[in-house]
């Protein structure tokens, strides 16, 4: 019957008891008969069941023959009425829900028959049996299950069963939100018995020990064992695998190959057994978690203390094994890279359940403080455990978070479910295997605290100048720099950061929020300025020209960088006041008007003491602020500033350089923006006579100010009412920067542009040029 429903193209279902007489067409949407379809019978009876499940289509149809909708259009009001999941109602294979689910979906619904109660399941668990009408629903039920068991765990399930017990894991009561994770589990671990494989893999903290305690709980009727094993070290494998024998013998003593042992004597012998018992024929619906597989063996140390999960594998191609571990290389199985929590709701809910707070939903500054937190769930709960013991409010604990990390955290109850692990100290570990491993990753980790924590670079990375430690200039060479990064992954502490379509040099890459905050806090306790201005050089140095075609790009990659290493670098460092420089202009073109000027300004500073307020680098950076003051409208301190610079470019480099005809081009803007309109016009005059006969226009790489200058004196010609003066410097620039940068490029065409609608607007027929 099942199978009929399933096959066919579309089912429909006639609803007597619900009528659509005073629905017109017109208004089906508004549904006034949704309360008589929530009472309908054919909800209550056992058989409907699986004609709402089996079919891809159901129509409802009212008493008068109105359509209502179908099961999608209907969903959330089904989901409601039957508390059917929508992915059940959606056609996903029934195996992927646990037969206690399955079984809690007819509670509530009648039958004629009392036995029907239970056939009316045959089809939901996909199995066949006898139908022995007077039998009673009770034996009924009992034989389902048994035949459901069959299918589940095999049909020597009872030989091998053992009590499920999660006494001595890890477990949590807090939301763990990892639906789509547990589907993949499940539609990988399910099979005919033979050997399957999943290997959760992240960040510590990120909650992959929890996702497997949950699928356990949720699975745990559909195995005949469950048994948990812990695997940081040889020690705990074989304490676990000791455990794990008492928990056979106590239910089987006669146990094949245990019976004989004393799992207290001979750790080697009782591991042995075990995996025996594990491999005998028929005992194929076990699951066993090896949890914390962090420290694994290389083949190629023959030293290593790390630990071969082979090793402990049975031998049979069967049952079910679920690993947890940071490393990225553990592939002996179906891999799933456990990621932080995407949805802020979901993060509000462990906050909540942790806390004891249920008003956190509508408080902002909790919303702030979980994004602060990034989804991931140790960092969450680490936050709810403090606010449960401590009457402080969310932002509070953001305001210490920021600024006291390290004390904040030393000071956190321990957690239930983490009793021997923090947020610091679970990083520390798998830092200090980093460091033995490859000792430039853990440098590179120690640096990353004065970066931004997303989109570091190999280019980034380049020194600038010889100072440094010597493992600085060993992130130089690319493969050091692969080598180092490919660390950092397989611990779980970097991953790539998410390609943009611009993205110009490498990819780069990404580290948690949270274990930023602990690389500042924890590994930098005590700030290293020596890192810190080495970063500081490392991405001022990058700061491109806007004679780069991708300038603007690569401004955007550095600007979270900039902000991140200047927020700590100090005022009195010296020799960085070229790097200050830099940086202004970068927080300039970005719009970052407060950051240039204290940028300009320590480079100002740092200038005039080393070179003196001459030199001609201290005037480019009076020239700046000039440049900085006029868009922030300080139009009197801009023309000090332009005033001093052209002075003193005049007396260093005479009046017709082109860096001092920059600043009298500069001037002319200013006054025009001023509203002297004479002035400016001398200016720009001025400024272009010196470019043509400073460069002229023979040299149209070195051009551009130039006809910078041209088009400044078209816009201002054109707002003094000159259309034909100001249509031909337009044309003189267009036509210079055709040369220069073709016809295709944008600037060229907004100058095409410009010069169409200045002829729209110029009365004669004949434009001279």
């Amino acid at each position: 019957m099942f199978r009929w429903y399933r096959d066919a193209e579309r089912c429909y279902v006639y609803l007597p008891d619900v009528s659509s007489a005073t629905v017109s067409s017109q208004q089906q949407t508004v549904m006034p008969w949704k309360d008589a379809f929530r009472q309908s019978r054919w909800f209550t009876r056992g058989w409907t069941l699986q004609e709402l499940i089996a079919p891809t289509i159901v129509e409802f149809y009212s008493k008068e023959g109105a359509l209502l909708g179908d099961k999608r259009s209907l969903e959330p009001l089904i989901r409601d009425i039957t508390g059917i999941p929508a992915s059940a109602l959606r056609c996903t294979p029934l195996s992927d829900f646990p037969v206690a689910e399955r079984e809690a979906w007819v509670r509530g619904r009648q039958t004629t028959h009392e036995e029907d109660i239970v056939y009316s399941l045959l089809g939901i668990f996909d199995v066949h049996m006898p139908l022995i009408y007077g039998e009673g629903r009770e034996k009924a039920q009992k034989r389902l299950l048994e035949e459901v068991q069959k299918t589940v765990k095999g049909t020597r399930a009872s030989d091998f069963s053992i009590t499920f017990s999660l006494s001595e894991v890890p477990e949590t009561q807090y939301f763990v939100a990892r639906e789509s994770e547990i589907v993949e589990m499940r539609r990988t671990l399910s099979s005919d018995g033979s050997r399957r494989i999943v290997v959760l893999h992240g960040l510590g903290g990120i909650g992959k020990t929890q996702l497997a305690v949950t699928y356990t709980k949720r699975y745990r009727d559909e195995y005949s064992a469950i048994f948990w094993l812990n695997i940081k070290d040889e020690l705990s494998i074989r304490r676990s695998f000791t455990k794990v024998a008492t928990q056979i013998l106590r239910q089987h003593p006669d146990a094949s190959g245990l019976n004989a042992l004393d799992p207290q004597l001979n750790p080697e012998e009782v591991i042995e057994a075990v995996k025996a018992w594990l491999s005998l024929p028929g005992n194929t619906r076990w699951l066993v978690v090896y949890d914390n597989y962090d420290n694994l063996r290389l083949s190629n140390h023959k030293t290593d203390t790390g630990v071969d999960i082979l090793q402990f594998l049975p031998t049979s191609h069967q049952g079910s094994i679920i690993v947890t571990t940071r490393l990225s290389r553990v592939d002996i199985g179906h891999r799933i890279r456990i990621k932080k929590l995407e949805s802020i709701d979901d993060s509000l809910k462990i906050l909540s359940t942790t806390s004891g707070r249920d008003s956190l939903y509508d408080d902002m500054d909790a919303r702030d403080l979980v994004e602060k937190l990034d989804g991931l769930p140790l960092a969450l709960a680490t936050a709810g455990a403090y606010l449960r013991h401590v009457a402080a409010s969310c932002s509070d604990y953001l305001r210490l978070y920021t600024k006291s990390w390290a004390r904040l955290h030393a000071s956190t109850p321990d957690l239930g479910s983490y009793q021997d692990r923090t947020l610091s100290s679970t990083w520390q570990v798998s830092y200090e295997q980093v460091k033995e491993k490859n000792a430039l990753a853990a440098h590179l980790l120690q640096w990353w605290a004065y970066f931004s924590n997303e989109d570091v670079w190999f280019e980034l990375l380049q020194p600038y100048d010889d100072e440094g430690t010597p493992w600085i200039f060993e992130l130089k060479d690319e493969l050091n720099f692969n080598s180092a990064i490919g660390i950092l992954q397989d611990y779980g502490f970097v991953e790539p950061h998410r390609l943009s379509p611009d993205l110009i040099e490498s990819r780069g890459y990404s580290i948690h929020a949270c274990l930023h905050s602990w690389t500042i806090h924890t590994l930098n306790q005590d700030c290293d300025g020596d890192l810190n201005r080495l970063a500081l050089k490392c991405i001022a140095s990058r700061v491109p020209s806007h004679n780069d075609d991708k300038f603007w790009q690569l401004q955007r990659r550095l600007l979270s960088h900039a902000m991140m290493t200047c927020a700590t670098i100090q005022d009195g460092d010296v020799g960085l006041d070229w790097a200050f420089s830099n940086l202004g202009n970068l927080y300039f073109d970005q719009g970052k008007m407060q950051e240039a000027e204290e940028m300009y300004l320590r480079a100002l500073r740092g200038k005039e003491k080393a070179w003196g307020p001459d030199h001609t680098s201290t005037l480019d950076t009076v020239n700046n602020l000039g440049s900085l003051y006029k868009v922030q409208g300080k139009m009197q301190e801009a023309e000090e500033m332009y005033l001093r610079a052209l002075r003193g470019m005049e007396k260093a480099w005479g009046p017709d350089h082109t860096s001092t005809l920059n600043t009298v081009n500069n001037l002319g803007s200013l006054y025009c923006d001023q509203g002297k309109m004479q002035e400016a016009e001398e200016m720009y005059l001025r400024a272009l006579r010196g470019y043509e006969k400073a460069i002229g226009p023979q040299d149209i790489a070195r051009y551009r100010p130039a006809i910078n200058t041209m088009c400044s004196l078209g816009a201002f010609l054109w707002r003094q009412g000159k259309p034909v003066e100001a249509g031909e410097y337009y044309h003189r620039a267009h036509s210079n920067l055709e040369v220069l940068l073709g016809p295709q490029h944008y600037d060229v065409q907004t100058l095409r542009n410009v010069l169409l609608e200045i002829n729209q607007n110029i009365q004669e027929t004949t434009v001279p040029w």
